[in-house]
Formats: structure tokens, C-alpha cells, sequence
């Protein structure tokens, strides 16, 4: 094999590849990526055995082959390197690089060792705009389960119907369920739980592109698609819960606040609750939220935020890293947080905007 290409080129295509390869794995080569030509393009592949990614870059390919080396090295090297010229050639199962004053040999394995990354269907099931699916992970992924005893909820659900998305994340504390658009409606319904780890690394390669994100799935996997790049992943097993019950229909105070003064006033008030994570919060119908925590240890604090209050008096107390979570991923100036009483769920919604709900559940003391 021998290419010609620029750092750049190459430096974005290992970027893609790199996110889902480990270190220090004892099947060696899962630590590689592999390298090789395809259709006068050149091919960059990753895997972990539960996500794959492959993505084509542009060079002049003057002889074919395939090599695989390790991520982190090439990586690295690359990104060192001043000059824009790039030579990649393969001798044996080393792969020589060539860039003015630098002369590298890395050692590498045969391309024959590298798992095969599976196909899926040659029709997409679905397509949607690139920075809409963007905006639809961030404020979702994180309210997943961190622990997999629970496989079902470690993942984010996503329902295809019609012309519409609808992804949901929880972790039975909480809840975060937004809808999207698609670009054009699909045959029949779909409902899949996509890992979260999945969604993750696809949030951050969608960030390399822009366009239409192309959604295939055979039985067991699924295969996200756009610009020059695939994400392939497995499918979690398994029945979502059914989430729907626990929305509450009614609240009996609604204040609508300053997310930014909110997000600062819980912020500060965090640091007087290190132990426990639990702040205190009052909604008066005079037309303020009240935050508050204590600990023997910091002392204690209480922070008013102005706002617009309908309803009576409400309060409870919540993790304060559950809210944050929340507020920091979404975007509108304004946000509405609707409580019922010290024992029911709280929603926080976005003002002006009906595609998205947040519920948390208050803490028991």
C-alpha cells in the first residue's frame, strides 16, 4: 500500500476512528485501527466488538493494500507533525511515514487479524438533519442508568413513527424524553434501545459533519450514516419501560425562571450540600424560588431567584446535579419548572418550546 494525503484529511479521519478504540486491550489488534485502500478512496476502521466505525478520507492511492496500527501512536504522531504532505506506505506489517524531515517506521499487524465489521441493510429506515439528531442527544443521553445491571435503561429508547422521532433517557430518578422531526415519514414503527456509550461517541463524530444522518438497522444492530462516516452498533435486548404513566397531567405551581440565574443559584448553593447532593427548593406564589442546602461541615446558604409563579406555595428537595444536568443542555433563556409537592415528580420544560420534558423525582428525608 502506499497513499499520499494531507495531514488534515488524515488527522480528521483518525479523529472519527479513534473514539471507540481502547488501550491496553489483550486482543491486540482491537487496539489498532485499520488502514487501507478502497475504491481509490482511502478507508479508516475502528471497533471495540460492540461499536464499529468506518470512514473515508481523500488521497492519491498509488499502490492497494491494508495495514492495521495502533490508535493512540498514529494518532498522536500525526497531530505532531508541521508539515501538510503526508506519505503512508506498508512494508511487511510495519507502515512507513514520510513527511519532509520526519522518516517513521510504526510497527503494525496484519489487516487479516482485524474483526470484520458487519453490514446492515442497504435501505435507510429513516433520515433526519444532522444538527437537529445533535441537539436531540445532548439533552437527552445523560439522564440514562449508569449502571448495566439494568441493560434496558443503560441505553436511550428511540421510537420511528410517522414523520417524527421521539427518544427518551432515564434512570428511573429521572426522565428526559424529546421529539424531532424527521426528513420524510417511515414505513411502519419502529421502537430500539441504542447503548448509551453508542449515542455518546455518535454525538461528538456528528460533530465533524453536517447534512443528513441516514438511520439503517438489520435485527440486532443499527447503522447511523453521513458525510464520509458509519457508526455501527448493537442493540440492547429488551423492554423499555413504560415511562408514560409516570408523567404527571396536572401541576399545582408552574414558575417560570431565568435559567442562567437558576443554573448560578444552584451552583453556589451546591457547595453547602457536599455529602449529600440534596439542596432545598421553595416556590413562593409571591414570585420567587427559594434555594437552600446545609451541611455541618460548610455551614449553610440560601439563594432567591426571581420569577413568574402561578399556583400556590409548592416545595421539595432534589439532587441538585439532577437539575443541573438538565439546565445546562438546553439553550432557551427561559425555562418552566412545574412542581406538585414535596412527594410527586417535578418537569422542567423549555419556554416557547413543546418538543421537550425533563422529570425528576424530589428526595425522601
Amino acid at each position: 500500500m502506499k497513499i499520499i494525503c494531507t495531514k488534515e484529511n488524515l488527522k480528521k479521519g483518525l479523529f472519527v476512528v479513534s473514539r471507540v478504540v481502547g488501550v491496553g486491550n489483550p486482543l491486540q489488534v482491537l487496539n489498532n485501527i485499520l488502514l487501507k485502500t478502497d475504491s481509490g478512496r482511502v478507508k479508516l476502521s475502528s471497533t471495540n466488538l460492540e461499536i464499529g466505525i468506518n470512514t473515508w478520507i481523500g488521497g492519491k492511492i498509488e499502490e492497494d493494500g491494508a495495514i492495521t496500527v495502533p490508535a493512540k501512536l498514529i494518532n498522536e504522531y500525526i497531530n505532531n507533525l508541521p508539515t501538510e504532505k503526508i506519505v503512508l506506505e506498508t512494508k511487511d506489517t510495519n507502515l512507513s511515514i514520510e513527511a519532509e524531515n520526519y522518516h517513521t517506521n510504526i510497527k503494525g499487524l496484519s489487516s487479516e487479524d482485524f474483526p470484520l465489521i458487519p453490514q446492515v441493510a442497504e435501505e435507510a429506515f429513516a433520515k433526519i438533519d444532522n444538527k437537529e439528531l445533535r441537539d436531540v442527544l445532548s439533552e437527552t443521553v445523560w439522564a440514562t442508568a449508569v449502571n448495566e445491571t439494568q441493560p434496558e435503561i443503560s441505553g436511550i429508547f428511540m421510537v420511528f413513527e410517522s414523520g417524527l422521532l421521539r427518544v427518551a433517557a432515564t434512570d428511573r430518578y429521572r426522565l428526559a424524553e424529546r421529539t424531532a422531526v424527521l426528513k420524510e415519514e417511515v414505513q411502519g414503527k419502529k421502537e430500539v434501545i441504542v447503548p448509551a456509550r453508542t449515542i455518546s461517541e455518535l454525538y461528538k463524530i456528528l460533530g465533524t459533519g453536517e447534512g443528513l444522518v441516514e438511520i439503517f438497522f438489520s435485527e440486532t444492530q443499527v447503522l447511523f450514516k453521513f458525510d464520509e462516516t458509519e457508526l455501527i452498533s448493537r442493540l440492547i435486548d429488551g423492554q423499555y419501560p413504560d415511562y408514560k404513566q409516570i408523567i404527571p397531567k396536572e401541576f399545582k405551581t408552574e414558575a417560570v425562571v431565568d435559567r442562567e440565574e437558576f443554573i448560578h443559584a444552584l451552583r453556589a448553593t451546591s457547595l453547602f450540600a457536599p455529602d449529600s447532593n440534596n439542596i432545598s427548593l421553595q416556590v413562593s406564589e409571591q414570585g420567587d424560588i427559594t434555594v437552600t442546602a446545609s451541611s455541618a461541615a460548610a455551614g449553610e446558604n440560601t439563594t432567591k431567584v426571581i420569577s413568574k409563579v402561578t399556583g400556590g406555595d409548592s416545595g421539595a428537595i432534589f439532587n441538585f446535579r439532577y437539575l443541573l444536568d438538565c439546565l445546562q443542555n438546553l439553550k432557551e433563556a427561559k425555562i418552566s419548572l412545574k412542581l406538585i409537592n414535596d412527594a410527586s415528580p417535578a418537569m422542567i420544560v423549555p419556554e416557547g418550546r413543546d418538543n421537550y420534558l425533563y422529570i425528576v423525582m424530589p428526595i425522601k428525608v
